[in-house]
């Protein structure tokens, strides 16, 4: 087997991986009156059969596939910041999904696709119980309706102006980046983890869609093809931004849960250093260099974290009528520089990926040697902001392991993936004070490293399908642990049992006021978040 056959394997087992239930396809499925419409009684002989071939040509203009699902999950501990509240054993989840999308090609040069999502949950007792304490009170705001949805989420033409030239107009995805979990690259688009914070495998569940002109230039001469798009800056707000649960729901982190920040400090939406108005979009070469699958490129995007704008300290001029008491939520703008890489590598028969991305001011949130009155009334990292130039790596080795059949029974080798991400901060000084999230007191280092990896197991022909993802923050501890079974209980019908586990390094305690009460980074937010997740698919 080659390398490029090995390095084409590898491409297939990732987007296998990380693919969502939507893409599965079935072959063409068309409407109950088109079928009727095409074979009329009067019609016999060479006429039915040519009003057979027109339905089948029609048929073939149509593609639709989706899924049905029912999601449940369960505290398996009890949160401290729930008093008087028993919540292990309660049900966070009971949510039923519906995924449809629809394609139509209307000649060989343009095709239109639809990809619309639409989720109803249960009231749990255990989400009154949030409701009751303030989760998305702001503005008399309904918790459930957080979670109940109705959504078009894509919605584009595909026009081929000639065998090189292509262009994808209207609100889509776009996707660039090698990564798995935690992104250097792939933020062109904003992400929702109030679905399922990061533990949702497919990000195309997770990642917002934005109104888009993408172009794509092949360049075969050079192995090679230029794809670019621009954002006019015409999506809603709810398609803005990388959305965490700042709302005090399923998914707020320790001690917030019931705090909806949005009522001392909102979002802001025409700040001019976060003007969701303003023209973003990016550039980028893709290419071949022997058996190196290489990309480099360059993007004017929103960063990919909400940063708190004090009302002490503010940057940027918006409306100061909309600020909240302690400022107000916004997304900085920031030019990224990247580049990626894969290979496969005989040696080690393993294939290799790496990802750089040059960050130019990246926002961080801070606090002050001599925190200022809010800080002090409520959390850290209501001083302010400031910029820094950050370079995030990633490197991943893939490779399959063949003594698993042999002492584990496994069908085929086990896939094993490890990924080590790196995020280094330029010209760093421990007096700057940075935070790696407002709300919490631990302080960002000059090199902030984090390691996952994937066991992937399979037996019965791929109907039972065992996995172990582990992650762990190298540079403050703590860490996720992710074991799970999916059942293939048919060609279309499958069921997915996991555990969500978090271990930390330090909390926040509930009830906390004001800074020096923690030193709490990222998975110290899930202190006595784990929970059991079931769900049961089946596509179409």
């Amino acid at each position: 087997m080659t390398p490029s056959t090995h390095l084409q394997e590898y491409k297939m087992r990732k987007r296998n991986r990380s693919l969502s239930p939507s893409r599965c396809l079935f072959g063409a499925l068309v409407p109950t009156f088109i079928l009727a419409a095409a074979s009329p009684l009067a019609l016999a002989g060479d006429a039915a059969a040519s009003t057979d071939m027109t339905a089948s040509n029609e048929e073939s203009r149509f593609h639709f596939d989706g899924y049905l699902r029912q999601e449940i999950s369960v505290n398996a501990k009890n949160w401290d910041d729930t008093p008087d509240y028993k919540d292990q054993g309660k049900v966070s989840m009971a949510r039923s999904t519906i995924r449809l999308n629809v394609d139509f090609k209307a000649s060989d040069a343009v095709s239109f696709s639809a990809k619309a999502r639409a989720s109803y949950e249960y009231e749990t007792p255990f989400l009154s119980h949030l409701k009751s304490m303030g989760a998305y009170n702001y503005n008399n705001g309904k918790l459930m309706d957080l979670y109940k949805d109705i959504d078009l989420r894509e919605w584009y033409a595909d026009v081929k102006v000639n065998d090189r030239v292509k262009f994808r107009l209207g609100k889509q995805q776009i996707v660039w980046g090698e990564t798995d979990f935690f992104v250097a690259n792939d933020l062109a688009m904003g992400y929702d983890y109030t679905w399922r914070s990061f533990l949702e495998p497919a990000n195309e569940e997770l990642r917002k869609g934005s109104i888009a002109a993408k172009l794509n230039i092949d360049v075969p001469e050079l192995n090679g093809g230029i794809e670019a798009f621009l954002r006019p800056g015409w999506d809603r707000k709810r398609d803005m931004g990388t959305e965490i649960d700042i709302y005090g729901g399923r998914w707020s982190s320790q001690p917030y849960a019931g705090v909806d920040f949005r009522n001392i400090d909102p979002y802001a939406w025409n700040n001019s250093e976060a003007d969701i108005h303003s023209k973003t979009g990016g550039v980028r070469w893709t290419g071949l260099a022997g058996d190196t699958n290489y990309s480099l490129s360059w993007m004017r995007t929103f960063y990919n974290a909400p940063i708190l704008n004090s009302s002490m300290n503010p940057v940027g001029s918006g409306d100061a009528a909309s600020m909240g008491f302690a400022g107000d939520i916004i997304y900085p703008i920031v030019n990224i520089f990247g580049a990626t890489a894969s290979r496969y590598s005989d040696m080690a028969d393993a294939v290799f990926s790496a990802e750089v991305a040059y960050i130019k001011g990246a926002p961080y949130n801070y606090q002050a040697a001599s925190a200022m009155m809010l800080s002090q009334l409520i959390a850290p990292g209501f001083d302010g902001w400031r910029r820094k130039n950050v370079v995030a790596s990633m490197i991943r080795m893939d490779k399959n392991f063949a003594f698993t059949q042999t002492l584990l029974g496994t069908e085929k080798p086990m896939f094993f993936s490890v990924q080590v991400f790196d995020k280094w901060i330029q010209n760093f000084d421990a007096d700057d004070g940075l935070l790696y999230s407002v709300g919490w007191g631990g302080k960002v280092k000059r090199h902030n490293a984090l390691v996952t990896t994937i066991f992937d197991l399979s037996y019965d022909n791929g109907r039972l399908h065992p996995q172990l993802v582990l992650g762990s923050d190298v540079t403050n501890g703590g860490g996720f642990y992710v074991p799970s079974v999916t059942f293939q209980l048919s060609k279309n019908l499958r069921w997915k049992i996991e555990y969500d586990g978090f271990w930390d390094s330090g909390h926040r305690p509930a009830g906390a006021v004001g800074v020096n009460q923690d030193n709490a980074t990222m998975f110290g937010y899930f202190h006595k978040r784990d929970q059991v997740y079931t769900s049961l698919t089946y596509q179409f």
